[in-house]
């Protein structure tokens, strides 16, 4: 065995499990399959979780194709599906009885947390009750239920009122699920948020009201395409399915942000659309206890993993960051709700931020005077001027700067203080 060289500390605790690291594979077929399985334990991943097991019949649950690529239809697609796949393929019995208990064992000779995933139709307690007791039985580490699916969202018909999203959307259903399986498993209760819900910090409230130890958010967006050319939708003749991928990362760290600021401290799978290495920095420092892959390992193959690792323990060496918790969590305190924002100064009659201009950097290119919806800056010999009676402190012309150093700050009027650098927000930013 090859020695392990880090510099950084990727350890870290979920749940009482000490991981080897926060990357792991969310619910797919990579966690149900032993021969799966094994390639992205390989990779060196600290968690994985199974593939949807259930009891629900039906053809409905693996119609093929399930995969539905959106890339030809413009670059800022490529890394975006449809996904319609519900469910293991395998009866829930056979899965049980020959496949799982080597994918546990084959996890836990390898130090890979085993989180077991399972479905219901419905909120009988029991029912899913049932099936956490069957995950405990069976070895794994902790069970996820998985309410978030959006493939029963479609037509909201009362039938499908109980199905996969609809029911996670509800607090009220969402405490009674959850906290049956609590009630019924010694093992950790882990409940799957949907990004389709409007209120899902009070989902979250819930949640830990009813006793459940995490949460996983997101699962897939509810979403689909339409090829123009055909007259035909992207996804499976059921439903209209999942939209995966990188595409919807930005929604993705919004709905995660709304959970980790309404219970701070309170640990989080974070998943939906991370790609990269950094992409799992950033899902860390929205407050994820571990963030997990899923539609990447598809689509750039389960090497991403290692890069992934790699790559954290990269940028935790080159930034000095010891441990996972020198910046877990750190963006969470900068997310402020509304009502508490501070209003009576930033609400001004004339803008409280203006742009300030490093002219020796300057190339005097014009863009952004060209695209300033507000008509407020003119190009000058000297370059570009500001007529600080229009400007609206509104950013659009330092997000449209070509220049290789930075030319267009924002800054306070009163004080000059820097408010944003195209970097990020700076103390001033806060003050009142």
């Amino acid at each position: 065995m090859q020695e392990d060289k880090r510099m950084a500390n990727l350890k870290t605790n979920f749940l009482g499990f000490e991981l080897k690291n926060p990357i792991g594979v969310s619910s797919c077929d990579f966690g149900g399959h032993e021969y799966l399985a094994k390639r992205v334990i390989d990779q060196g991943i600290g968690w994985l979780t199974g593939k949807t097991c259930h009891r629900i019949d039906g053809p409905h649950r693996w119609p093929r194709p399930f995969f539905y690529s959106l890339k030809k239809f413009g670059p800022e697609l490529k890394d975006s599906w449809v996904c319609s796949q519900m469910f293991h393929n395998m009866p829930y019995d056979e899965w049980l009885e020959k496949e799982g208990p080597k994918i546990v064992k084959l996890c836990h000779d390898n130090g890979v947390m085993y989180i077991g995933s399972v479905g219901a139709a419905g909120t009988d307690g029991k029912e899913w009750a049932d099936l956490c007791k069957d995950m405990e039985q069976l070895g794994c580490d902790a069970v996820e239920l998985d309410t978030g699916g959006p493939h029963a969202t479609f037509g909201a018909v009362e039938a499908q009122a109980d199905c996969g999203a609809p029911l996670a959307m509800d607090p009220e259903k969402a405490y009674a699920v959850a906290k049956a399986c609590v009630e019924a498993v010694k093992i950790p209760v882990i409940f799957k948020c949907t990004p389709q819900c409007v209120n899902q910090a009070a989902v979250a409230i819930a949640i830990e009201k009813a006793g459940a130890h995490a949460i996983s958010a997101n699962n897939a967006f509810y979403g689909t395409w339409i090829d123009h050319e055909t007259g035909t939708f992207y996804g499976g003749p059921y439903a209209v399915g999942g939209l995966i991928g990188r595409s919807w990362q930005l929604f993705s760290l919004a709905k995660l942000l709304e959970t980790t600021a309404t219970l701070k401290g309170y640990p989080v799978i974070g998943i939906g659309g991370i790609f990269t290495w950094d992409d799992c920095v950033r899902y860390l420092m929205a407050g994820s206890s571990i963030t997990g892959l899923c539609s990447s390992v598809y689509s750039r193959g389960v090497g991403v993993l290692k890069e992934c690792i790699d790559g954290l323990d990269a940028f935790m060496d080159r930034k000095g960051y010891k441990s996972i918790d020198d910046f877990k969590g750190c963006v969470v305190d900068q997310f402020m709700y509304v009502r508490d924002y501070p209003r009576e100064h930033w609400m001004a009659a004339k803008s409280p931020i203006l742009p300030d201009f490093k002219m020796e950097n300057c190339t005097k290119c014009g863009i952004c005077a060209k695209v300033c919806p507000y008509g407020a800056i003119k190009m000058t010999e000297n370059g570009p001027q500001v007529n600080d009676e229009v400007c609206m402190g509104c950013g659009w012309c330092m997000g449209h700067c070509t220049a290789k150093n930075q030319v267009i700050n924002m800054v306070r009027r009163d004080t000059k203080e820097l408010i944003w650098n195209g970097r990020g927000a700076h103390e001033a930013w806060f003050k009142d």
